[in-house]
């Protein structure tokens, strides 16, 4: 190991040939998304909400993952929609090195997508009946379900990109929100099998004993979370100091196997709170 990568967990390595396999294919586009952790509190600490992606998914079957998904069109009309003010997507673009149409973009997909698959609305609004299977079917847009997001309830968190060279790949911003009075989430979506509240450490220990699939940036983040807080408002607190710094995997290739290395500012801290 050198002193500027951290090695993750030999589990999210891959056998040689198999890297091989992948990286004779096409290298794919880089693709814009945004992911959204639900916290709540709980007796026993603060829990967060997590999906179970069917096995049959063609992207992280089988595996927990925090709500979120793609960027799409509707996505990038957010500003001039004014479904984001000017002012949050100012202070939006300079957490995510970004513009401010492009930032706008990000959290209006978080809204969507966190509505789309767990039915909480980050909105002054609760759509009638129908509206969230319309939505999905893209026969109407956010702008048909509010007129306004609530995009200040959600805190930077994290921004992880898919390592150069795989087929599939995302550059995916993670946000923090707790879930709206008089909601409840679902996780109703075709792209999961289960959803459910779970604290960090208990979702970590599942994963250490082989009984629940996470991806290493969604480890990465539980890891974060078990560590930052034991409350809703101890973890939106530690959000609200955070400067997300883009976080690339490096693989590291040896004889049988291809390990996974990541920069020290992936975890706590250093990940550029107060920076």
């Amino acid at each position: 190991m050198t002193t500027d990568l951290v090695d993750l967990p030999p589990r999210f390595g891959m056998e040689r040939s198999a890297f091989d396999k992948i990286g004779s294919r096409p290298a794919g586009e880089l693709r814009l998304a945004s992911t959204v952790i639900l916290v709540r509190d709980a007796a026993d600490g603060a829990e967060v909400f997590l999906l179970e992606r069917a096995g049959e998914m063609a992207f992280a079957g089988g595996v927990s993952v925090f709500p979120g998904g793609g960027l799409d069109a509707t996505d990038r009309e957010a500003l001039t929609e004014g479904l984001v003010d000017d002012a949050a997507a100012d202070a939006a673009a300079t957490t995510w090195a970004t513009s401010a149409e492009g930032a706008a973009a990000l959290l209006a997909c978080a809204v969507r997508e966190t509505f789309e698959e767990t039915g909480v609305m980050l909105a002054d609004v609760r759509p009638a009946e129908g509206v969230r299977e319309r939505l999905v079917a893209r026969e109407i847009g956010l702008r048909d379900v509010a007129e306004r997001l609530a995009v200040d309830r959600l805190r930077p968190w994290a921004r992880w990109i898919t390592p150069e060279g795989m087929p599939r790949r995302y550059d995916t911003a993670f946000f923090l929100t707790t879930v709206p009075e008089g909601q409840e989430p679902d996780g109703a979506t075709t792209e999961a099998v289960g959803a459910g509240w779970c604290a960090p450490a208990r979702a970590l220990r599942e994963w250490e004993e082989g009984r629940r699939a996470l991806m290493p940036p969604t480890w990465a983040v539980l890891t974060e979370l078990a560590e930052a807080g034991d409350s809703a408002d101890e973890l939106l607190a530690a959000a609200s100091r955070r400067r997300p710094r883009p976080v690339t995997p490096q693989f590291r290739p040896g004889d049988d196997r291809v390990g996974l290395a990541v920069p020290p500012h992936a975890f706590g801290t250093s990940s550029g709170a107060g920076q």
